[in-house]
């Protein structure tokens, strides 16, 4: 597996040491399709419930 690092907003293989302020990251097994269905999923379940807690904070009784 590869590890990646950006540094001074460019991204690049990371080879031999890098300084402390660097970021290092190593992606996912999945694909950048799967990552994003999955991200949509959450974002529709979530807007989900955010819209019934507000109809039920909003009702008049």
């Amino acid at each position: 597996m590869s590890v990646y690092v950006s540094k001074n907003g460019k991204v690049s293989l990371a080879i031999g040491e890098q300084p402390k302020d660097a970021l290092l990251f190593a992606p996912a097994k999945k694909s950048s399709v799967q990552l994003l269905n999955e991200d949509l999923s959450a974002w529709k379940i979530s807007n989900t419930l955010i819209q019934e807690r507000f109809a039920k904070a909003t009702q008049r009784q």
